[in-house]
């Protein structure tokens, strides 16, 4: 009998790891390429791995001030256009893969700290992340997924300073880590780790070695970047991070995405929308946990549990300050709400506190809760699809003989008639990724005023309703591939 409960844990957990991979990796490549980070990530990388500078991010070929992130994420990127090809799937792979390494490393972690039955099902409740699982994390090729990684990490470390003070310097790399993925955003795994080496004292005990070693661990990976990135355009790149990224969102000077204080608490526990969430499931469950085993028994272990409430409220008090919201600068946080979920429910499942008929009660509903909220986490991915334009620029692509050509883009009409001719930088990604294009703005007209220096082959891209009104610009000229909306139309200039 005991030989085999040695033998559950371990399959549960593989069981566990492997249902996350599936929700993580399934159809991956299925969804459209997103136009804003993820976009601008792959084009980053993209170029970065095709002749470009491993620490200069550009785009189109400029140096790029728009994305303003450290290349920690971009070269996770190139690695997997390295195994995998300039595909979708290799834009996103990383991601994916993250996700699963932060389940396999929190389980772990919670079966050391708190058991086997409190290690399952905090698993079971990462896979239920479906906002995380929607947008611009598992399943997208942007850096939140790599970041929150590091993020989780290093909050992992940080709770084991008190047995291992070589922890500090572990925890300082993966900070490093996640600067170099997200910039200042890796702020905020500072200000948590500084609250909690001083309300557990620990501060007190480390010596002048230990802070040496922790900030070498900190600053030797950030400068192996700065110096080299510096070397190529001095502090243009830096100043830029510190003004966009820091102050811009801090004040709202960006003008976009401002929000209530209370916007991230609304969405995420359902009063936005109306409907429970996984989130609100999560924290009702911490909620009762609180209410069974009282403060007193949290303050006797304090060292065990603060590093998991700071790691919870800072960020989320912090981001709520911001004035510039997004969704993802909360993905940080749901992951301990998630864990800390699963090891409440064992706990409840083992005390002798609440009835028998109560405790299966209690357990039959969290198991609905999962098993209802990966379902629709299935549904969300099984809804994406691609995009007409984007399978347009694949077909085209996949014609050898226009490999590396020249492409312009006139993707239709405004509402004032006017041609939009500016590479969208979601088409930009595929272009080069499949088809290595060169893409050139201004459409047709910018073709036109080249031809008359330019002896080559070019194409271009036109909506239907560009076609139709100006139909003497393409008419006598070759329709290599069409579909719903857009035509691949050959020019020889």
């Amino acid at each position: 009998m005991e030989k085999h409960r040695k033998i559950i844990y371990p399959v549960c957990f593989v069981l566990l790891i492997a249902l996350i991979a599936f929700l993580a990796f399934w159809k991956l490549d299925a969804k459209y390429v997103d136009p804003w980070d993820e976009a601008r990530h792959g084009v980053n990388a993209y170029e970065m791995a095709n002749g470009g500078s491993l620490f200069q991010n550009t785009y189109l070929r400029q140096a790029d001030y728009y994305n303003l992130k450290p290349p920690l994420s971009m070269w996770c990127i190139m690695l997997g256009m390295t195994v995998f090809g300039n595909t979708v799937f290799a834009l996103r792979f990383y991601s994916a893969l993250c996700y699963v390494i932060l389940a396999i490393a929190a389980g772990l972690f919670i079966k050391k700290e708190f058991g086997r039955m409190e290690s399952l099902f905090a698993v079971a409740f990462l896979a239920i992340n479906t906002t995380a699982f929607q947008a611009h994390m598992i399943r997208a090729g942007d850096a939140d997924s790599l970041f929150v990684l590091l993020f989780t990490l290093a909050m992992l470390c940080m709770m084991q300073i008190p047995k291992k003070v070589s922890n500090l310097y572990l925890c300082g790399l993966f900070f490093a880590l996640a600067f170099l993925t997200k910039s200042f955003h890796a702020g905020v795994i500072a200000a948590v780790g500084g609250l909690y080496l001083i309300l557990t004292g620990q501060i007190k005990k480390l010596r002048l070695k230990n802070w040496l070693l922790f900030v070498a661990s900190i600053f030797v990976p950030l400068l192996l970047w700065a110096v080299p990135r510096m070397m190529i355009d001095g502090t243009a790149f830096f100043q830029k991070m510190w003004e966009t990224d820091v102050l811009g969102r801090a004040d709202g000077t960006l003008q976009n995405n401002i929000a209530p204080f209370t916007y991230y608490f609304e969405y995420f526990l359902g009063a936005s929308s109306g409907k429970v969430t996984p989130y609100l499931c999560a924290f009702v469950i911490c909620l009762v946990g609180v209410f069974l085993f009282n403060q007193s028994f949290v303050w006797k272990n304090r060292e065990k549990y603060l590093g998991w409430i700071l790691w919870i409220f800072v960020p989320a008090l912090a981001f709520s300050a911001v004035t510039n919201k997004l969704l993802w600068y909360m993905y940080p946080v749901l992951i301990p709400l998630l864990l800390a979920a699963g090891i409440v429910t064992a706990k409840i499942l083992k005390t002798s506190k609440v009835l028998p008929a109560l405790r299966a009660l209690f357990v039959g509903a969290v198991i609905f809760v999962l098993l209802y909220f990966t379902g629709s986490v299935i549904d969300i991915i099984r809804v994406q699809g691609p995009n007409e334009f984007q399978e347009l620029l694949k077909e085209v692509a996949s014609m050898e003989q226009y490999k590396g050509c020249d492409v312009f883009v006139d993707y239709g009409l405004d509402a004032e008639g006017r041609i939009n001719s500016t590479w969208g930088q979601q088409d930009v990604f595929v272009a080069q990724a499949y088809g290595d294009f060169n893409c050139v703005q201004d459409g047709i007209m910018g073709l036109m005023l080249r031809s008359t220096i330019y002896d080559r082959t070019g194409i271009v891209f036109v909506g239907d309703d560009v076609y139709e009104e100006y139909p003497g610009f393409y008419s006598e000229k070759e329709v290599i591939a069409e579909s719903d909306g857009y035509r691949a139309i050959l020019l020889k200039y």
